[in-house]
C-alpha cells in the first residue's frame, strides 16, 4: 500500500502512466528505475513520514540530477576519442 506521497508520485510521474501502481513491488516491475527510486525514497518504511521530509528528499534528488546534467553538458567523464 502506498502512502500519500507515493500516491502523488504515481499519479504525477510520466503524465499518470504509473497511476495504477499500488505498491513498491509494482513500481519495480514497471521498469522505470527513476520512478522506482522516487517511490522508495518516499516510502514510510524509509523514514519519509511527512510532507516536509518528502519535499526535502525530492529536492535532494533534483539537485543530484541537475549536477549530473551539468556534468554531461560540460563533457565530464566523456570517453577519449
Amino acid at each position: 500500500m502506498l502512502n500519500s506521497f507515493q500516491r502523488a508520485c504515481a499519479e504525477a510521474y510520466g503524465n499518470g502512466d504509473f497511476a495504477h501502481v499500488q505498491d513498491v513491488e509494482e513500481a519495480r516491475e514497471a521498469g522505470d528505475t527513476l520512478f522506482t527510486f522516487l517511490m522508495i525514497e518516499l516510502a514510510s518504511s524509509e523514514g519519509c513520514s511527512g510532507a516536509e521530509e518528502a519535499v526535502r528528499r525530492l529536492d535532494m534528488a533534483l539537485a543530484d540530477i541537475q549536477g549530473v546534467a551539468e556534468a554531461v553538458q560540460r563533457g565530464d567523464g566523456a570517453a577519449a576519442p
